[in-house]
């Protein structure tokens, strides 16, 4: 940046629109400037510029206004600020210093700026008399630390510009406390906004500064006062801003939890319990609970957290079955809860200011009240999830529940979870495969089962010799296991392998990219790990079709059960008369020569369990979305990006492979009983409803690509 001063400013010139021009020519924006008295009714006009041609000592600068309005300037030698300054009141001092200060942070962009900084914290030592002092009380995190600011600072929020001896920042705070993510700030000064005597020195700390904890942990009425003080800033920042919210959590988390409590004995004539109340990381909270009340004696329900209540309106809880609290209170003599005793609620923005454990306070018409208390509410995003998709039974779900209570928090979970990926590691088995026709990609989840008979028949498949075979293991809990298995495989039947591992289990579609990023191949397929070909020859057909087709980008096989009926010869999507569209396969359970299903021809879609595409085309549509919850319905997604961009997609018959179906998905505990599936075809449903509609309108004539024979 380039500061240029101007004794009395530029006589005949609007300096709120000069413009000016070098022999460079014109000087590029941004630049801003500022008038301040410096004594004797003398004005100090001063311009701030980024460097750059045409603009250093020695050139001559013409200045132009939107009035028509010109002059010349000549840049002379620099001198320093101060001397510039040097019969300045201190007001202008600081004037200057807070210009200077606030430009460089915006729009130029250069608030790490050590020159610069330096010289903004020469100006405001220079205007620092009388010297106000704010006095660093606590640490929060590792680096965040709380100032006590002096009384006479407004205690409304407010924002001020912050000057260290290498750095300029813009820092807001309210009720007497600053909070600042950078020690080094220690020796430099607060500018308050609304002026006021002069600078505030940020003194440096006397001594070891206790963390937020420790100061929570004082029984003294100061410190208790300063405690208070210091949690009401650290809430107000974590409302706008990720980092703080970060900070209030984790100290949250560390305090001592309250022990659970629930009214549930048979003789209290109500009952209740907020089973969980989930922290959906993004500012939200889920609720579940449920409330017995046969006598009508609850009056009013108050949500509190650590920092704050919300009363909870009737209309908002969202009631649901609960048979198990009907049974258990059968007997009850005050009555039954009645069959929908359960409640569930998402508050999308209840969690601003987080809360490590929620209670729920009843007050009954009686004037009484009891406090209901749930578990802990912060746990990891991928707990939470699975939580919330397993906090309903799921013919319990109506489609206002799934739309208003779980949707909303598990998309938000989902999306912290997959923003936290790590990348893979990579293992490769013996000699990387020159030039490969196709790259097989099997995503792994727990079942090795059929690994060896899979790997067994590629080895024995000639075609396959050029084929690039690639693991993803989604489960890293395998790793030793999987490998130890790759590498005797490979020493039997000389069948190169790439395994990529995933640091965690992030769904079938995650697993997939992770292995089509590794594929050099220009097709690529897809192929889950208990497919298992029926004999040699089936690759051909795949490849065929796709070399005699052009405008199909994606093909694929016949797929067998174990007892040779048909598990999928192209997929369709059909619907409920009330409900979402999910997916089908054709004559699925009918006899594997059955007539129709050995007619090659183009489909809706196919089943990611033997995917054929063109990895071209793979990789313009982005790949699997990765927002589905595990795994369903990223296979028909993809075949739906695939036909939005114009591919058409094809069934082989000829190509014929066994498939013993979901045998990983299975093993998912938090899939099996939750309501991920009922999630997933939701979210498929919303996305796709509209194009589903139009393609399940179109006639699906057979013989409408060419038949291709096995190689």
């Amino acid at each position: 940046m380039v500061l240029l001063g101007l004794r009395g400013g530029i006589l005949g010139i609007d300096m709120g629109s000069v413009s000016l021009a070098s022999a460079a020519g014109p000087v590029e924006p941004p630049m801003s400037w500022q008038s301040v008295p410096v004594g004797d009714g003398e004005l100090l006009s001063l311009l701030l510029l980024r460097a750059q041609p045409g603009v250093e000592p020695g050139t001559t600068l013409l200045v132009t206004d939107e009035l028509g309005g010109s002059a010349s300037l000549e840049l002379l030698p620099a001198e320093s600020l101060q001397s510039l300054l040097d019969a300045a009141p201190p007001a202008s001092i600081l004037r200057v210093a807070g210009f200077i200060a606030s430009r460089a942070i915006r729009p130029f962009r250069r608030g790490d700026d050590a020159a610069l900084a330096a010289a903004c914290h020469a100006l405001a030592a220079q205007a620092g008399a009388p010297e106000r002092h704010a006095t660093p009380v606590a640490l929060c995190g590792e680096d965040v630390q709380i100032w006590s600011l002096p009384r006479d600072l407004a205690p409304a929020p407010t924002t001020s510009l912050v000057i260290g001896r290498h750095r300029l920042r813009q820092a807001s705070h309210a009720g007497g406390m600053l909070l600042l993510a950078d020690r080094r700030f220690e020796g430099g000064y607060l500018l308050p906004a609304a002026g006021g005597e002069g600078p505030v020195h940020l003194a440096p700390a006397s001594g070891r500064l206790p963390t937020l904890g420790e100061l929570a942990r004082r029984t003294d009425a100061p410190g208790r006062a300063l405690y208070r003080a210091a949690l009401q800033e650290l809430s107000r920042r974590a409302a706008e801003d990720e980092a703080m919210r970060r900070l209030l959590r984790d100290h949250l988390v560390l305090a001592p939890l309250q022990p659970l409590t629930q009214v549930t004995e048979l003789e209290e004539p109500f009952g209740g319990a907020l089973e969980m109340a989930l922290d959906d990381h993004a500012g939200g909270l889920f609720l579940r609970g449920w409330l017995r009340d046969p006598l009508g004696l609850i009056g009013q329900l108050t949500l509190q957290g650590s920092l704050g209540n919300l009363v909870l309106q009737d209309g908002q809880l969202i009631r649901f079955p609960r048979p198990d609290l009907v049974k258990k209170f059968a007997e009850a003599p005050h009555g039954s809860p009645g069959i929908r005793a359960g409640f569930v609620l998402h508050l999308p923005e209840a969690a601003a200011k987080p809360s490590a454990q929620w209670r729920l306070r009843v007050r009954l018409r009686s004037g009484d009240q009891v406090t209901l208390v749930a578990p802990p509410a912060i746990t990891t995003p991928l707990l939470a999830r699975d939580r919330i998709l397993g906090a309903i039974a799921p013919p319990h779900v109506t489609p206002e529940i799934l739309t208003r209570c779980i949707a909303p928090p598990v998309e938000r979970l989902h999306r912290r979870i997959m923003e936290a990926r790590q990348p893979p590691e990579v293992v490769r088995i013996g000699p990387v495969v020159a030039d490969p026709v196709i790259s097989l990609i099997v995503p792994i989840y727990r079942n090795v089962h059929y690994l060896r008979h899979q790997l067994a028949a590629i080895a024995r498949d000639p075609a396959l010799r050029q084929a690039e075979l690639i693991y993803v293991l989604d489960s890293p809990e395998q790793r030793e296991e999987l490998e130890f298995m790759l590498r005797g495989q490979y020493g039997i039947t000389r069948q190169p392998v790439t395994l990529v591992v995933q640091p965690a289990n992030y769904g079938y579609g995650s697993a997939c990219n992770a292995g089509v990023a590794e594929a050099r191949a220009p097709v690529l397929l897809l192929l889950n790990s208990d497919v298992v070909p029926a004999g040699r020859g089936w690759l051909a057909p795949l490849l065929g079709t796709l070399a005699a087709a052009p405008h199909l980008v994606a093909v694929g096989p016949k797929l067998l059960y174990a007892n040779d009926s048909l598990q999928h010869a192209g997929l369709y999507f059909e619907r409920p008369e009330t409900g979402d569209w999910h997916n089908n396969h054709y004559y699925k359970g009918l006899p594997r020569r059955f007539p129709r299903a050995e007619r090659p021809r183009e489909v809706p879609g196919i089943t990611g369990a033997a995917f054929c595409v063109r990895r071209e085309a793979f990789q313009k549509v982005g790949g699997f979305t990765t927002d589905y919850v595990v795994g369903d319905y990223e296979d028909s997604d993809l075949c739906l990006k695939l036909r939005a961009d114009g591919g058409g997609i094809g069934y082989v018959p000829a190509a014929e492979l066994y498939h013993f179906e979901r045998q990983s998905i299975t093993l998912h505990t938090g899939y099996t009983r939750s309501l991920t599936a009922t999630y997933n075809r939701n979210l498929h449903h919303r996305r796709w409803s509209t194009d589903i509609a139009a393609l399940m309108a179109r006639d699906w004539p057979l013989d409408s690509i060419p038949a291709v024979g096995p190689g």
